[in-house]
């Protein structure tokens, strides 16, 4: 016990003439404190973790980052002559390098279908619980379309979202319309991205949501009386809305 009470007054003269450096969190701990921070010190690599803000840090950590255990981020660097952690970007350390500037990403979705959607992002999809056989008692029954519909909340984010995906320079959300491309009075898919998609409300004959929503309406009426196949009506409106009617013979 003598020798050890020798070597740390050895060490501890050693230190306060600057000729020996050792890590702060290495030294004894005061009398009743806690030795974890001592205890995860360590090296990773080229950064230490677990370092004590203003405390020696060795040769080995000369000029290296380290991290605190409250998470901020310090420095090895030179205050005299010693080296101390001193948070990163102080006075004799080195700033935090700038984080890259993300490149800008080509939209998902392609314009140049408009005033269609782009067939690869919407191409249209069913729901498996309509078909021709429960069409009475599904789209052809009152109310069904407003019951299937998904809530609000859930296509005003999505419409969000694809407005980003289109590349629209117009981010407006109210400039569009969160619409399914097989509706739902045809047995559309209530909730699938590939079925919804926000429809730019353009003015002009044929390219506005009214214009689609007439479309639909002819087509519905002829599925509920049997004019026209179920099938044979999701297939031309998600082809193409505009030439449906014409396409079925109606």
């Amino acid at each position: 016990m003598r020798f050890r009470s020798l070597v740390i007054a050895l060490c501890a003269v050693l230190a306060s003439a600057g000729l020996l450096v050792v890590p702060f969190a290495a030294q004894a701990a005061p009398a009743g404190t806690s030795s974890a921070s001592a205890g995860c010190y360590r090296q990773v690599g080229d950064h230490w973790e677990c370092v004590t803000p203003g405390a020696f840090c060795p040769a080995a950590a000369h000029g290296r980052n380290g991290t605190a255990q409250d998470g901020d981020s310090y420095r090895c660097v030179q205050d005299g002559s010693y080296w101390r952690w001193k948070p990163a970007g102080s006075s004799g350390g080195a700033a935090p390098k700038p984080k890259p500037t993300a490149k800008p990403t080509r939209p998902k979705c392609s314009q140049k279908y408009l005033p269609l959607p782009d067939p690869k992002c919407q191409p249209g999809t069913r729901n498996p619980a309509v078909t021709q056989r429960t069409i009475k008692s599904t789209i052809c029954a009152p109310g069904y379309s407003r019951k299937a519909a998904p809530p609000a909340s859930y296509t005003n984010a999505l419409r969000v979202t694809q407005i980003a995906q289109y590349g629209y320079a117009d981010r407006k959300p109210s400039h569009y319309k969160e619409d399914h491309l097989i509706p739902l009075s045809l047995g559309g898919s209530p909730k699938s991205v590939k079925n919804l998609w926000p429809e730019p409300v353009h003015a002009g004959k044929d390219k506005t949501p009214a214009a689609k929503d007439a479309v639909e309406l002819t087509l519905w009426r002829a599925v509920c009386h049997g004019r026209v196949p179920l099938a044979k009506a999701q297939q031309a409106i998600a082809k193409n809305w505009r030439t449906a009617v014409r396409r079925l013979g109606l």
